[in-house]
């Protein structure tokens, strides 16, 4: 007969042998929570603001408020119907250690969700391989980021169809911005700014971008 008490000896074997059913409910639980948290708080439209999402295994937004108001302020100058610039945190381990991630973020993504990313080099991979960062050749052509000296990220993307590989400018280091890591905000080392391709509010996410790293590179000056 099956010895069907609860013992500690027992939960321990059931655990033991049932650990990847209960991983994959763990993580479909926080994708589900995200979704709903995504899909149902009162937020400003997507179309009237600008979300920066901090993607790294640990960020704080809180230094970055003063900031938020300042950036505000200057995409306001270019886009009057603009309501909110907002940085979030949004974390990103490595995806080998810590699936939760990845699936997060491919759910923010597919919500539309996130103009701008600064993004660890685990999450720059993910966006990569998702497809989600606008190629920014034209724009630096066109004078985008003039003078900032941001180092670009190229990425090689392959067409399914095609088998055809393209390189694209996906993104820029943000090495240089020193302030982001002295204000305890975020790991500027290795990472990059992405600016995401289905953004709802592109030009005015642009002209944010480029005030954002201008008053980021002011500020880390100021450290030195």
């Amino acid at each position: 007969m099956p010895d069907t008490k609860l013992t500690w000896s027992n939960l321990r074997e059931h655990l033991r042998r049932n650990a990847a059913v209960y991983l994959v409910l763990i993580v479909a639980a926080a994708v589900l929570t995200n979704l709903l948290w995504t899909t149902t708080t009162p937020r400003t439209p997507e179309a009237n603001r600008v979300l920066i999402y901090l993607a790294d295994i640990y960020s704080n937004t809180a230094p970055l408020k003063a900031l938020e108001e300042e950036l505000l302020a200057r995409g306001q100058a270019v886009d009057p119907t603009l309501e909110e610039v907002s940085f979030e945190s949004l974390t990103f381990a490595d995806p080998e250690e810590n699936y939760t991630g990845p699936m997060v973020l491919m759910a923010r993504l597919i919500a539309g969700e996130g103009d701008l990313f600064l993004a660890s080099e685990n999450a720059m991979e993910a966006l990569i391989d998702s497809q989600a960062c606008l190629p920014l050749d034209e724009y630096l052509a066109d004078g985008w980021m003039a003078d900032t000296g941001l180092e670009p990220r190229y990425a090689d993307i392959v067409d399914p169809e095609t088998g055809k590989t393209t390189r694209i400018l996906a993104g820029l280091r943000v090495d240089s911005l020193t302030a982001l890591w002295d204000m305890q905000a975020f790991r500027n080392e290795g990472a990059c700014l992405c600016v995401a391709a289905n953004s709802t509010n592109l030009e005015t996410s642009m002209q944010v971008a480029e005030a954002m790293v201008k008053a980021l590179a002011k500020e880390s000056k100021s450290h030195d």
